[in-house]
């Protein structure tokens, strides 16, 4: 990752055949890597009492699209979860199956876990290849700098499994609240509100999701006027169009997530997770196939509108680094003319952006 970490390489923003390249020199180097994951594993592991070899890890390169192979049919297995930061963790985790199992922590206890649908947004992606239907949720405590492995085995007996109790809704009004955020949606699947229940601040939202900017074409280009694509992010107009007219929401509460899944059409939607004990929202989206029947290149955008006043200005990253202020229509050195209004107030964001005024602020962490 490091040695292909190239502007245009994460992003996608390359053509075509140059993504295909990074993406095969990131897959040999990953298959590189899992041997000296193997050799670092069995160096970790305790070798008291060892009495079987070390079986081999592997990764799961397709679990954002819930998939997991090499565990499917499975009745047993194990979980290594790596922590990269300087401090302990706990995060909640989706394992995509295809029975049903128990899961025990390090040290052997019974961990609650929820056993939930996979979403069809999920399970109709082009190309996905799995039997599994369902997945489960559960937390995960991570120490810094390590690893937790968590072992599951199949239930023997799935008739006298007793789930726990799922409450779902579809296109009303849903709101998930824990004990930090309260957000709610109207039953159009539009966020209205996110309440910081500790500071009791309230953030209104007027628009919120999936919106696309008709692209400057090829037919119109010049060396000068170059069209959108490759390395250019050029609208054509400076309106963005919502991706759907309607939209369908359905929420899902269980006692460890709350979801309110946004479906606008059949490759566009947007998930907004609430975990208990979470601080922050996790929101996940799913674009495409981009439908480009109408011969109309299309660029994709999520937008949040609030009612925070934050005077034009704004923050990103800086390469996931520093921090920059950023000011609509505006450099700090020099007069500028916004000749492209829409493409020169977009900037890339690895790490983070955010809005804020006296009291309130918005960040979106990536």
């Amino acid at each position: 990752m490091g040695l292909a970490q190239h502007h245009d390489a994460v992003s996608g923003t390359s053509k075509q055949h140059v993504a295909n390249d990074y993406a095969q020199r990131l897959s040999d180097g990953i298959d590189r890597a899992i041997k000296v994951i193997n050799d670092a594993y069995g160096k970790l592991l305790s070798k008291e009492n060892r009495t079987t070899p070390i079986p081999n890890q592997f990764l799961c390169h397709y679990s954002n699209i819930s998939v997991c192979l090499p565990i499917e049919e499975q009745k047993q297995f194990t979980l290594t979860l790596w922590n990269p930061t300087i401090h302990p963790v706990t995060i909640y985790y989706r394992v995509p199956v295809t029975r049903q199992y128990l899961i025990y922590d390090p040290i052997g206890n019974l961990v609650s876990a929820e056993y939930l649908m996979i979403p069809d947004t999920t399970k109709n992606i082009p190309g996905r290849i799995s039997s599994a239907q369902n997945q489960y949720v559960f937390p995960a405590s991570l120490p810094a700098l390590g690893y937790s492995t968590y072992y599951f085995e199949e239930k023997v007996d799935t008739k006298k499994i007793e789930h726990k109790k799922v409450i779902t809704t579809t296109n009303e009004e849903c709101i998930l609240q824990n004990e930090f955020l309260r957000v709610e949606f109207n039953n159009q699947g539009y966020l209205k509100h996110i309440i910081n229940l500790e500071k009791n601040l309230r953030v209104s939202f007027t628009e919120q999701g999936l919106y696309w900017y008709a692209s400057y074409s090829h037919v119109n280009s010049t060396p000068f006027s170059p069209a959108s694509g490759a390395y250019i992010f050029r609208p054509l107009f400076p309106e963005a169009l919502p991706v759907s007219v309607a939209r369908r929401i359905n929420c899902t509460k269980t006692d460890t997530v709350q979801s309110a899944l946004i479906i606008f059409n059949e490759w566009t939607s947007q998930e907004f997770n609430l975990y208990r004990n979470a601080s922050a929202i996790e929101i996940e989206w799913t674009v495409g196939p981009i439908p480009i029947d109408d011969n109309i290149g299309k660029e994709i955008i999520i937008r949040y509108n609030t009612d925070i006043n934050n005077e034009k200005k704004y923050y990103t990253d800086g390469n996931g680094r520093q921090v920059l202020e950023r000011i609509r229509d505006y450099r700090p050195t020099w007069h500028y003319i916004p000749d492209d209004p829409i493409s020169s107030n977009y900037y890339p964001v690895n790490s983070r952006i955010w809005i804020r005024d006296q009291d309130r602020q918005l960040t979106i962490l990536t």
